[in-house]
């Protein structure tokens, strides 16, 4: 039988490991944004609409496809971050400026969605139900709408993840397979010609898939990366 270690003064430890548990944690949460908004364009109420009025009716009719649409929101907006960052943390070694670049606009996209469209979708379900006169809160909404915040968030979300998904493909390039790159550099313009520009569910749902099928890729190669090439082991105390 050994001898039990005794820590003898003046010596220090290694903190324990967690680098491993970083990286599956990191490859768990990369997918979990862009597939729980895959799949909003499917069954959000009010797909495209800009009148709140009309919102406000939508939601109403259909209020607990709104209510989904919303948790799914918050899910996304709780894990997109992380998400991100963890993709641009797997391209930092091979090109650290251009990972830097991506991690920067996505981070500043993605913040900007919490202030902008969150917020508006919470307060749209909140206003449709039925203890609310729904035609006396449209002028609400349509102050909120304006609001100088909201206008910023909508606007670092607008062009940040369409150009921070082009800069994270591009940085990728090479560390995950080629398809998963062009599917992460074509899939949010191609979200906003479908969403903006044709109004097509299918295709804002497809656009989006690409994206998580991006991340998925990147998943895979967190998983099988090195801890050593991760991140530096932990210093001793």
């Amino acid at each position: 039988m050994s001898a039990p270690t005794v820590d003898r003064p003046g010596t220090s430890r290694r903190p324990r490991d967690a680098r491993t548990f970083r990286r599956f944690a990191a490859a768990v949460v990369l997918p979990i944004p862009a597939l729980a908004i895959a799949t909003q364009p499917l069954y959000r109420p009010a797909y495209g609409t800009a009148d709140p009025a009309t919102a406000l009716q939508q939601v109403a009719e259909r209020p607990a496809a709104q209510s989904v649409f919303v948790w799914t929101g918050a899910l996304a907006m709780l894990t997109l971050v992380p998400a991100f960052l963890a993709a641009a943390r797997l391209a930092r070694r091979r090109r650290p400026v251009l990972a830097t670049w991506a991690a920067g606009v996505n981070l500043a996209a993605y913040l900007g969605a919490g202030l902008g469209f969150a917020a508006f979708d919470l307060a749209t379900e909140v206003a449709a139900g039925p203890r609310f006169d729904r035609a006396a809160l449209v002028p609400y909404l349509d102050a909120f709408a304006a609001h100088g915040v909201f206008g910023l968030g909508i606007g670092l979300f607008v062009l940040g993840h369409i150009a921070g998904a082009v800069l994270l493909g591009a940085a990728l390039w090479d560390i995950v397979p080629r398809w998963a790159a062009v599917a992460l550099i074509v899939s949010q313009p191609l979200h906003f010609v479908a969403f903006v520009v044709l109004q097509n569910r299918y295709l804002d749902a497809a656009s989006w898939g690409l994206t998580a099928a991006g991340l998925i890729a990147c998943a895979a190669v967190v998983l099988r990366t090195p801890d050593d090439e991760w991140d530096l082991p932990p210093a001793r105390a």
